[in-house]
């Protein structure tokens, strides 16, 4: 063998390993891990992008939700979603993103802070519509109990986060090919809960593209303006009328006011009234400094970008920059005198549908005139029929063929600007404007809910941002803000958290829902982004989740918090209910132990309070907890008990002149007549043995169910007409005719239904609807008659009457009937159901809670009628027979002489009382009955004994002189009390 042949093999063993190294040198450069790191987490991806951890340093805890494998960054193209196929970094700060399948890659700059990391979009390459690059799904809460926390800031106006700092449960950024790709950034932060609201501060102050406010967010606990009450001004705030306003602040304990415009100065244009302030907004600066002399801040009330019909940029020519759906050209000229107007594209999918929620308007502009009309055609010639030339006082003009017709954004009766117009910016640099000139303390931006007109809901989190963002540049000096809604940028302006629109019954359940929701905002958003995401009065909650959250100090936003909006009411059958001194208390526990503010519509004014006496009474209970609340009077540990959801306790003042508490239960138990089950009922008493101390409300009655008046609304045979709407996981059923009925002769309705459990118990419901064409209307028949036989295994069944959503915002009519009953019972379903709502799981609807506990329904205008079950058990079929449903007139009704048995005790209250009525017995010294509006009609004194409850359960019975035409109805509420607690 040649001598160069036994060198070259002596070597080869050395050179394939030389070569084994290198590939494996290489491999494991491939496939090491990209670590990204703070001083406070470690956030690890592999080479394919897939998500490894994220751990917080100090206790090496893995927060990365592991439930489905994650990717770090994803595009989209003509829809579809392409996640990372390969991540690498190009060098120690660029980590370059490959989405293979798309032919996309994209290049992010990491900057290392001490404390957070920056992401920073310098190049994407190929075709896409939008690029998602930070996705770390965790298993954290997001809430202010826990030891760690993380979020995602967006540092410029184009970069989409979607959760709402400071606590935040998915890590998530996107950009957008229509806006900007190149220069999207955002910080990652984690670190401790307590040290989260100081590192946004500094986030915040090197972020140059964001304006600066030290007014909320980050800074909004420091200031006292987040902790404010406040009443409501809709006008009549001038110099002459300041100390009254003053003085009716003071009564109620409270040291703001809102200035809701739309009267003394219009929306849009701002413009103040000047009969009222002939100097303008600097006549309001008067009144602005007297109330600031008096320690009362003002707020500045307006409806953000929404613009007045009656505004300057409507009448009498209508401006160019206004928002407009479509644009419609002229087939042929229109004259003056025309109501017919003939377009050249389809008209098919305009709808004449109009409300106050409604996104859509029946008005044109062409060119400077306002036109309305009340039809469209389908089919060519495209046609707009009924128009209504000239509104508002703008000019009728004859138009010439081709012109353009553009059909407007409107919601709130109001029209819009186009967000990207110098118009749009107007708005916002004048609401800055006049804050600034009126020397306000804040704003409150109603109505800014609206702006998904503006570019469309999937671009809310941009176009209002956008003009908040505005108003803050123009700003001389920082001021809290308030929003009707929720974005991610709003938080960083946003003074507290987060006013409701005021409910009209279940007002105890409400508050407790209301705040459960404003501390979890994050746990029911879907994988599709909503406008409404972060919206009031759409959590969807049910009792677990409601005292999970509830009774925390905080939520994930870690802003101070509002119970607004309230305003106290009486009850007005079916349904609104009476405001009570009890009602009132509880929501004052909740404001002591979260520390959170409200907000009062009205009915605070001296002529109010002399006509409603009751209101009065709610009015110094109010101040007296807002005194304790803002000198911090009790302890945390007494706070903590005030918080717990369905908890109750009444404040008073012991001997030695401090403030306490007494733990209270109020048991409401409505008697539906004296031969009615509901006549007998047990009343528990948690506490030690007491005498009885009640409240008697005296309801609306209802004529019989054959009364000639009645009208029958579901007949059967019929049931076909009942189909299946829609029904949870795992529930099947169905309603069929049966001979069966209450009496002889009588049909009925057959409603089975059964649960795989694929759903659990309490939401396992299924909805069997019956539509009506035309429109029902039972204005005068608003309460429901029916027979109904049990089968007694303890579903829910529940009547629902619904009316257009356009015209009652989606309210629920809910009547539940609890089949814990065998054989047949007769039913008179009058007021409405709303606490006992969140008890069960229901299908989602725009406004989830509003639904049930705020909107009407309209009775001249039911569409359908809906029967449903829920709270089904698994396995098993169960049935009802239903009779015909009536709706039957409500009239005011008398009950005699009322008495409670209990215990063989029976006590006699020697009255009559009306519908309406309400009598309160504490003692046999403390007995007073009064109208519906709080006023003493009379001091009463008992016969008979007051009987004692003892601990544990009472058999309790109701009696009173029998009428002969109508059933007596009532609501009687019991009262407990125990021990006082240690303060």
């Amino acid at each position: 063998m040649p001598k160069t042949n036994r060198c070259h093999a002596k070597r080869l063993p050395g050179t394939l390993l030389m070569i084994c190294c290198l590939l494996l040198t290489a491999y494991s450069a491939m496939a090491a891990n990209i670590v990204i790191s703070s001083r406070n987490y470690v956030y690890e991806l592999d080479h394919t992008g897939r998500n490894i951890h994220f751990k917080d340093k100090a206790t090496g805890t893995d927060y990365l939700n592991r439930q489905e494998i994650s990717y770090c960054a994803s595009i989209k193209r003509d829809g579809k979603e392409f996640n990372v196929s390969a991540a690498a970094m190009i060098n120690k700060d660029l980590l370059k993103l490959t989405f293979g399948e798309a032919g996309v890659t994209a290049v992010i700059r990491i900057k290392k802070e001490k404390d957070y990391v920056t992401f920073e979009v310098t190049e994407v390459n190929g075709t896409l519509e939008s690029l998602t690059f930070m996705n770390i799904p965790l298993r954290l809460n997001g809430m202010p109990d826990e030891p760690f926390s993380a979020c995602v800031l967006s540092l410029n106006p184009y970069t989409h986060v979607r959760q709402l700092p400071a606590l935040q449960t998915h890590l998530w950024a996107t950009c957008y090919t229509r806006f900007k790709l190149k220069g999207a950034k955002i910080a990652l932060l984690g670190v401790p809960v307590k040290n989260m609201l100081p590192l946004i501060q500094q986030v915040m102050r090197a972020t140059k593209e964001i304006p600066l406010s030290t007014a909320g967010g980050a800074w909004a606990q420091t200031n006292k303006e987040g902790y404010g009450s406040y009443i409501m001004s809709f006008g009549g705030l001038t110099e002459q009328t300041v100390d009254t306003w003053i003085e009716m602040c003071k009564d109620l304990g409270f040291n703001q006011i809102d200035n809701h415009g739309g009267g003394f100065f219009n929306f849009g244009e701002l413009k103040i009234d000047p009969k009222i302030y002939p100097g303008g907004w600097s006549d309001f600066k008067k009144v602005n400094n007297k109330l600031n002399a008096a320690g009362i801040s003002s707020i500045f009330h307006t409806y953000a970008y929404f613009i007045d019909k009656t505004s300057k940029y409507i009448t009498p020519v209508m401006h160019p920059d206004l928002g407009y759906f479509n644009a419609f050209t002229l087939a042929q000229p229109i004259g003056k005198d025309d109501s017919v107007i003939v377009v050249n594209e389809s008209t098919a999918n305009v709808s004449t549908t109009i409300g106050f929620f409604v996104r859509n308007s029946v008005s044109l502009r062409i060119g400077g005139e306002l036109v309305e009309f009340t039809g469209v055609t389908t089919t060519p010639p495209y046609k707009f029929t009924g128009c209504k030339r000239g509104v508002f006082n703008t000019t009728v003009t004859a138009h010439p063929a081709n012109e353009k017709a553009y059909h407007m954004k409107e919601v709130y009766g109001r029209f819009i600007p186009d967000p990207e117009s110098a118009l749009f910016k107007e708005i916002a640099k004048k609401t800055a404007d006049v804050v600034n000139e009126a020397e306000f303390n804040g704003i409150y931006l109603d109505a800014v809910d609206g702006g998904d007109v503006l570019g469309g809901g999937e671009n809310f989190w941009y176009y209002p941002s956008l003009f908040i963002f505005e108003i803050a540049k123009n700003l001389k000096r920082p001021v809290g803000m308030e929003m009707a809604s929720m974005s991610h940028f709003w938080w960083h302006y946003r003074s507290r958290w987060q006013a409701w629109d005021t409910p009209f019954r279940g007002y105890k359940r409400f508050i407790d829902i209301h705040l459960a929701a404003i501390k979890s905002p994050n746990i029911f958003l879907q994988p599709k982004i909503k406008s409404n995401d972060f919206e009031h009065g759409v959590w969807q909650g049910d009792t677990a989740l409601i005292n999970k959250y509830a009774p925390l100090p905080n939520g994930s936003l870690m802003l101070p918090l509002n119970l607004g909006w309230w305003g106290n009411q009486i009850g007005e059958s079916p349904q609104t209910e009476t405001t009570f001194t009890d009602d009132i208390e509880y929501m004052c526990c909740k404001l002591l132990g979260n520390n959170a503010g409200t907000a009062i519509l009205g009915g605070f004014d001296k002529g109010t309070l002399k006509s409603i006496p009751l209101y009065h009474k709610l009015d110094s209970i109010i101040r007296q907890y807002e005194i304790l609340r803002h000198g911090k009077y009790f302890s945390d540990s007494i706070l903590a008990l005030l918080r717990q959801p369905g908890k109750e306790f009444q404040l008073f003042k012991q001997t030695d002149g401090k403030w306490n508490f007494k733990p209270t239960v109020y048991q409401p138990h409505k008697v539906g007549g004296l031969d009615q089950p509901s006549s007998t009922w047990t009343i528990n008493n948690t506490f030690a043995a007491q005498p009885l101390k009640l409240r008697i409300e005296a309801l609306m009655s209802v004529k019989g169910y054959d009364d000639p008046e009645s009208v029958v609304i579901a007949d059967f045979p019929g049931a076909d007409k009942f189909v299946k709407d829609s029904a949870a996981d795992g529930v099947t059923g169905s309603i069929t005719n049966s001979t069966d009925g209450f009496r002889s002769g009588q049909s009925s309705g057959s409603f089975s239904a059964t649960s795989t459990g694929a759903s659990v118990r309490r939401g396992s419901w299924i909805n069997m609807q019956q539509k009506y064409e035309p429109i029902l209307n039972i204005e005068k028949n608003q309460a429901l008659g029916v027979w109904v036989k049990g089968d007694g295994k303890g579903q829910l069944l529940n009547l629902r009457l619904e009316s257009p959503k356009h015209l009652s915002h989606g309210a629920r009519g809910d009547h539940f009937i609890k089949i814990d009953f065998t054989g047949w019972r007769y039913f008179e379903l009058v007021e409405l159901e709303s606490s006992e709502f969140s008890n069960y799981i229901w299908p989602n609807s725009d406004f989830y809670v509003y639904d049930s506990y705020r909107h009407n329904v309209g009775f001249k205008t039911i569409d359908k009628l809906q029967f449903w079950y829920n709270n089904l058990p698994k396995g098993e079929t169960v049935n009802c027979l239903i009779s015909p449903v009536k709706a039957l007139p409500m009239v005011a009704g008398e009950i005699k002489n009322p008495a409670i048995t209990i215990g063989g005790t029976k006590i006699v209250f020697p009255v009559t009382m009306k519908s309406g009525m309400y009598l309160e017995f504490n003692s046999p010294t403390d007995c007073k009955l009064y109208s519906a509006k709080g006023e003493l009609i009379q001091d009463v004194t008992i016969q008979g004994r007051v009987p004692v409850l003892q601990s544990g359960d009472n058999t309790t019975s109701f009696t009173c002189d029998k009428t002969a035409d109508v059933n007596p109805r009532l609501l009687v509420t019991t009262i407990t009390q125990g021990a006082p607690l240690n303060k």
